[in-house]
């Protein structure tokens, strides 16, 4: 079996009247404070799909850093799939793994600022650590293939999971500007629900390269992950 993980939610420091920092990941209307340990473990999770091995080899690496006990992993992870802070699947095949991670999975697209592409180029150069020349592709403008440019297309309409992108590039749907468009494109017969629509989008004949699509740009860190 494969199991994978990704994180899930925005993250944002808030500065308290006494000037002390917390770190805040924001999941649907919840904000929720992190403890070191969970930040340490959503850190290395955001932008990354892992399987538990890699998950614990980087949070004990980061952990080390940062004075954490690494024996902390298994129950920092326990509570933040509790928290709905990371979201995991489990499977025979990697691709149905990755599938049944995503597929529930709300679709949010960054659209970065200037400035903020300088907090992130400054974050990854004394932070992360990464060389300058890596680190300097922040500021690259976005390149997407054509079916990027769709998930992303849709994404920026409106809040719609991987499944129901999937179901609207699937079945040409291109406008989903309105509740009322969603609710025609997607959920125009007696079965189907937010609940169970990623049970049957797996069956489309593209859904490979779509998912792979929603993937690529998590990986990229062109989009991040909700829920509702």
């Amino acid at each position: 079996m494969i199991q994978l993980y990704a994180a899930v939610g925005r993250y944002h420091i808030e500065v308290q009247p006494n000037g002390k920092k917390i770190p805040i990941v924001t999941v649907g209307i919840n904000e929720c404070a992190l403890t070191i340990e969970e930040m340490v473990l959503w850190s290395s999770l955001i932008w990354n799909i892992l399987t538990k091995e890699e998950l614990e080899e980087s949070y004990k690496r980061k952990a080390e850093k940062s004075g954490v006990d690494p024996k902390t992993f298994e129950n920092t992870l326990q509570r933040m799939e509790g928290r709905n802070l990371v979201a995991s699947a489990k499977a025979i095949k990697g691709d149905e793994a990755l599938y049944q991670l995503l597929a529930n999975l709300y679709v949010v697209p960054i659209t970065s600022s200037f400035s903020t592409k300088v907090k992130a180029f400054l974050h990854l150069i004394f932070c992360e650590k990464v060389p300058f020349s890596t680190a300097k592709l922040v500021f690259q403008k976005e390149s997407y293939d054509q079916m990027q440019q769709k998930v992303i297309h849709l994404s920026k309409q409106t809040l719609l999971s991987s499944a129901e992108i999937l179901k609207c590039i699937e079945i040409g749907v291109t406008d989903v500007s309105t509740s009322e468009k969603v609710l025609d494109a997607l959920y125009d017969d007696d079965f189907s629900t937010c609940d169970n629509l990623g049970l049957f989008m797996r069956f489309y004949d593209h859904y490979r390269e779509i998912l792979e699509a929603v993937a690529t740009l998590y990986l990229s860190r062109n989009i991040v992950f909700e829920r509702v």
